[in-house]
């Protein structure tokens, strides 16, 4: 016992020394100090300006609350460079312009109860003054009774010298350069310049739908055109402004909806899209006391409306104006004023869904597919019946042997077994074995062929293919080579058969980007399409600009003529004739337009529709940047491209004729037939029918058939290498496969 307890001891003063150690060995905990003023601040400007986008939203609904009607954004590598926004409000007092960038100073706030009743955007002077935090700030402002601007400099809230006179006009000018300079983690966080740049361009569209009457304007540091332009104006409406941004194939597309209650207070309008149009991501644009916000609730109730009525994956655009009761809305619950809390969020919701679902039950409640059209082997077309017989380069055929009976495949692929012959509207692409491929000189002299090789060779022509094929989806490119056309969904979507999946595509987004890559491959000489007759450019020009989209407005443009502005556009056509007529073979003499590009391989101009002629000249002369080659001419060749697609394509109503044509048709045939049978002509409906399908059709294509017509071309052209974008944007996008289908119903 005794040896025991003399072994214990040792062990117990041991565990008692390493206690007495590390009790001694512990670091003094860290006392509590008042951080510098200079933390303080760059972490609340951390928390307020999260990206270029947010800094913006700061600006703009600053230069919105000082009643700009004008508002004018540059914007450099996303904004990380330099974000300049310009308006005409009414500027800031040259005595306010010390105190402009410190935290917690305002002009729109004296009280906190005034948060209850507060009608503007800012509200806690913390926007600038967070800005300059982390940016180099340079304020040029004017006010309506000044005789000068004056300028101020501003660094960490503080002003670096005295503000000093410049020219300048009424207005605010804010410059923030080098965002996040003194933070580079920050800078490391942020996507690339490209992704910012757009989440600055949506804040600005998102405003500019909001406030349609206000002008703006956003363009990149250094470029003439301008990305975005709304003319604002007195008479603008919300419309005006989607169609300006969005363009007019959404616009078109829109409902209005509204609701007002008065117990609760609150009152709500918009305008959202059918069944008829749809996007990969809910496009929800809320504004709530004209306050761009997100508010998940109201986002779920509008997708819980369209779930039963779109597709699967598949999304409306809405655009949300809430008014509420300033006393029941808290807007300081974020820092970036991104989110607010509001009474009666269920029934306000709840009221939401009822709107829109009453207008979509007027409107049918589900998407519209035109079924109607006949089946490829129908014999209608310039394809069917004779026509077939001799592309094939026969008459008459032997008849083959009765087929055998194959098993079931449950992954068979129904092909065309007759493509459409399209020698009246379109050029082969397809060179015949042996033959030489179709070149510029088929037409021209040897010096033409010259002027081909040597664009062809052009630094710029060579990266922007290079740009083409790097962007390419081999997997989808061959997909779309061997599709066939199935039927026509709207007059811009198709139905094809890729393989042994059934697939929805953009035609007007493949024929754009089809004749923009032809227009590269050809470029010095993508042949021309030959006007009837010439046409005079500056009246094309002076209907052009006053098409709605081309951005003029007389309100604002008020001392500039639509004959001069036609005038100087025409002046600058002309002067750049030669190198239209060098590089896209479009020719313009004696103040004349006589020939187009032809982006895709027409034959003539028979059936082009020609109505966006005028703005395609007026985009032609503006939106082209005529001082970099690699950017005029990838401009130039988008632009062509676009309008070539345009000019095949059917309009909306077209295809609406079309379909009536073909009911009326068919109803017509019926009767034919009844009759013949009825007065002993054939035995049956069957012999009057095998005899009409022997007649040679002698009407012209209709808007169907040239859906069918533009497909066929675009897939003959071998060389195109379709962007991996396509599968991604929803331009193609896969809607069911054999596979599947087997799978479904293997079981019935």
């Amino acid at each position: 016992m005794a040896a025991a307890t003399a072994g214990a001891a040792p062990d117990g003063d041991a565990q008692a020394a390493a206690a007495d150690a590390a009790t001694a060995g512990e670091a003094e905990p860290s006392r509590i100090v008042q951080l510098e003023e200079t933390v303080i601040n760059r972490i609340a400007a951390g928390e307020v300006v999260v990206r270029p986008a947010n800094a913006l939203k700061e600006l703009m609904e600053n230069s919105i609350d000082a009643g700009s009607r004008r508002i004018m954004v540059s914007v450099k590598a996303g904004g990380m460079k330099m974000l300049r926004i310009e308006d005409d409000g009414h500027g800031i007092h040259i005595k306010d312009l010390p105190i402009l960038c410190e935290r917690f100073t305002t002009s729109k706030l004296k009280k906190y109860e005034d948060l209850n009743s507060i009608g503007t955007f800012g509200f806690r002077g913390e926007a600038l003054a967070s800005i300059s935090h982390v940016a180099h700030v340079t304020v040029s402002t004017m006010g309506r009774e000044d005789r000068c601007a004056h300028m101020a400099q501003y660094t960490d809230g503080k002003l670096r010298g005295p503000p000093r006179p410049c020219a300048g006009t009424p207005g605010t000018t804010l410059v923030a350069e080098d965002l996040f300079y003194n933070n580079p983690t920050r800078r490391q966080a942020l996507a690339k310049d490209s992704i910012e740049h757009t989440k600055v361009l949506e804040v600005i569209q998102k405003y500019a739908i909001h406030y349609p009457t206000i002008s703006f304007n956003c363009r990149k540091a250094g470029s003439a055109a301008a990305e975005l332009h709304t003319p604002g104006g007195a008479e603008a409406t919300t419309t005006d402004a989607v169609s300006v941004i969005y363009g007019h194939n959404l616009s078109k597309e829109l409902f209005p909806f509204a609701f007002t209650s008065e117990d609760p207070k609150f009152t709500f309008s918009g305008l959202a899209t059918g069944p008829n149009w749809t996007a990969r991501s809910c496009c929800l644009t809320v504004f709530i006391n004209h306050r761009l916000v997100e508010c998940p609730i109201l986002r779920k109730a509008v997708e819980a409306v369209y779930h039963p009525v779109l597709p699967r994956h598949q999304h409306p655009w809405v655009y949300l104006a809430l008014e509420l009761d300033p006393a029941t809305v808290d807007v300081n619950v974020h820092p970036t004023k991104m989110e607010v809390q509001f009474l009666h969020e269920e029934l306000i919701a709840q009221r939401l869904q009822e709107a829109l679902a009453a207008q979509l039950r007027e409107r049918g409640g589900s998407r519209t597919f035109d079924a109607r059209i006949p089946l490829l082997g129908a014999g209608a077309g310039p394809a069917g019946g004779a026509g077939a017989a001799q592309a094939t380069g026969g008459g008459s055929q032997a008849p083959g042997p009765e087929p055998k009976r194959a098993e079931p495949n449950p992954t068979r692929v129904r092909t065309d077994h007759l493509q459409r012959s399209l020698e009246s509207v379109w050029r082969g692409s397809q060179p015949a074995e042996g033959a030489p491929e179709e070149q510029p000189a088929a037409r021209e002299d040897d010096a033409r062929l010259a002027a081909f090789a040597e664009a062809q060779r052009l630094t710029s022509i060579c990266e922007l293919k290079a740009g083409a094929a790097v962007a390419a989806d081999p997997e989808l490119t061959k997909k779309l080579s061997q599709s066939v056309y199935v039927g026509p969904a709207t007059h811009e979507l198709v139905l094809l058969q890729c393989g042994p999946a059934l697939c929805l595509a953009n035609l007007a987004c493949m024929a754009r980007e089809c004749a923009y890559q032809r227009l590269l491959r050809k470029f010095g000489g993508p042949g021309s399409v030959a006007l009837r007759g010439p046409l005079p450019l500056q009246e094309l020009l002076r209907l052009g600009i006053l098409d709605p989209r081309s951005g003029y407005s007389p309100a604002e443009h008020p001392g500039l003529e639509v004959e001069e502005v036609a005038a100087q556009l025409a002046g600058l056509l002309a002067g750049k004739a030669e190198m239209l007529s060098e590089y896209l073979m479009m020719e313009i003499a004696e103040g004349a337009l006589l020939s187009l590009p032809n982006a895709l391989g027409l034959e003539s101009d028979s059936g082009l529709n020609l109505e966006g002629l005028p703005l395609f000249l007026v985009r032609l002369s503006t939106e082209t940047d005529w001082s970099e080659e690699k950017a005029c001419f990838r401009s130039l060749c988008q632009i062509v491209a676009e309008f070539s697609a345009e000019a095949v394509l059917p309009s909306e109503e077209d295809m609406e004729r079309g379909s009536a044509e073909i009911q009326e048709t068919t109803a017509a045939a019926t009767a034919a037939l009844n009759a013949a049978v009825e007065a002993g002509e054939f035995e049956d409906v069957a012999a009057a029918a095998a005899a009409r399908k022997k007649r040679v059709r002698t009407t012209g294509p209709h808007a169907l058939q040239e859906l069918q017509w533009v497909h066929e071309a675009i897939r003959r052209d071998g060389e195109c290498q379709w962007p991996s974008s396509f599968a991604r944007d929803g331009t193609v996008l896969d809607l069911v496969s054999l596979d599947q289908l087997y799978r479904i119903f293997e079981r019935c």
